[in-house]
């Protein structure tokens, strides 16, 4: 089912959310934000500045999203692994989604969310 905006929910996450790749913790913060959209797995937006330094290099990719607008990819760097475009955000989000506007998500397999209390 494609994503419908009106249908689709932003929502403050309580608790302080741990972003893992690669088993190793690349984000963290307090002012997470969950999407939660029909038919798709709910993601978690962080801030940018959330992200450890030296973690993520701008890919080229980009790709439109119905309501979101383009997401611009980042490849996530380590010492351990590389995840080629498994980091994005929108810059021109808005409408329903535009909470979520330049704050960075993450995907793949060896991504991992946690929250704890705080």
């Amino acid at each position: 089912m494609a994503a419908d905006e009106t249908t689709s929910i932003v929502s403050p996450i309580a608790g302080r959310v741990h972003i893992y790749f690669d088993d190793g913790e690349i984000a963290s913060t307090l002012k997470a934000l969950r999407l939660e959209e029909p038919g798709r797995k709910p993601q978690v937006f962080v801030p940018i500045e959330a992200v450890h330094p030296g973690i993520l290099e701008l890919s080229e990719t980009r790709k439109k999203e119905p309501g979101k607008g383009e997401a611009h990819y980042y490849t996530i760097k380590t010492l351990t692994a590389d995840g080629p475009d498994e980091a994005w955000y929108y810059p021109y989000a808005d409408g329903a989604y535009g909470p979520i506007r330049d704050l960075i998500t993450f995907g793949g397999e060896r991504v991992k969310v946690s929250v704890s209390d705080v």
